[in-house]
């Protein structure tokens, strides 16, 4: 049996699938959540050695009511419970913050920050059970520096980096390292569907506004799912061990004023 069980939200989506995949490539059993049932079926196709286990667990993280089945497919792997991986996001209806509907806002901040405050506070006790853990959180470069149209996902992000510092100041003595990666564009069906979205509003072609924000990359590209999840592996595993309090930028060279 694997000696280490990580927890994993947004694991049905791109930078989540790829998280499981590289993570189980590593040798850990996991749990997947999400809040699409599909992601029972994700757990079934991430590849796994004897002793692994990858389980999918459906639930809405921003309801800690629903962590109960979190609780009992940790405990149906039986190993303890040593990485907490905070992937799931959502992204806010592009819109300046005078015609935002501050129930979009609350929608963003209670997916991107509010229940990473839930998940943090109800496994903490466990990591530090584990006697050497780690959380690695999701944050972005949206949230080192502000963006028009995004003031709801820049401004819950950025608090998604303020909580990781937090966070790791205060576990450092239980030996529960907290960093965040914070990636720039990735080539995921939202970011596509944002650059769309955000077409629209400013009355351009998609392969416009494609171009327009990937030209701003020096690596000339977005990044793939895959890479991502390499710097959540790095944190996550013992390269990572002298790493808390840290923000890790995975932006293709993108730098911030």
């Amino acid at each position: 049996m694997s000696a280490k069980t990580g927890v994993l939200t947004g694991a049905a989506g791109g930078i989540g699938r790829a998280t499981a995949e590289r993570l189980a490539a590593d040798g850990w059993s996991l749990v997947l959540i999400d809040q699409f049932d599909n992601v029972a079926e994700v757990a079934k196709g991430i590849k796994t050695e004897d002793g692994q286990k990858v389980i999918g667990v459906a639930a809405d993280i921003t309801n800690p009511d629903q962590y109960g089945s979190i609780d009992a497919a940790i405990a149906s792997i039986g190993a303890p419970l040593k990485f907490l991986g905070l992937v799931a996001g959502v992204l806010q209806q592009v819109g300046s913050i005078e015609t935002l509907d501050i129930a979009e806002w609350d929608r963003v901040f209670n997916v991107n920050l509010r229940a990473n405050v839930f998940l943090m506070k109800h496994f903490i006790p466990a990591l530090r059970a584990a006697k050497g853990a780690s959380i690695v959180t999701v944050s972005s470069w949206y949230g080192k520096s502000g963006h028009g149209f995004f003031g709801a996902y820049c401004a819950s992000k950025a608090g998604v980096i303020s909580l990781t510092h937090t966070t790791a100041a205060e576990l450092a003595a239980d030996n529960i390292r907290v960093n965040s990666v914070a990636p720039g564009n990735v080539a995921t069906s939202m970011h596509l569907d944002a650059l769309r979205e955000e077409a629209e509003k400013r009355s351009v072609t998609f392969e416009e506004m494609k171009k327009t924000e990937w030209d701003k990359i020096p690596l000339g590209r977005a990044a793939y799912p895959s890479e991502i999840a390499s710097a959540i592996s790095f944190l996550a595993g013992p390269d990572g061990s002298y790493l808390t309090g840290a923000t890790i930028d995975v932006n293709g060279g993108c730098l911030f004023t």
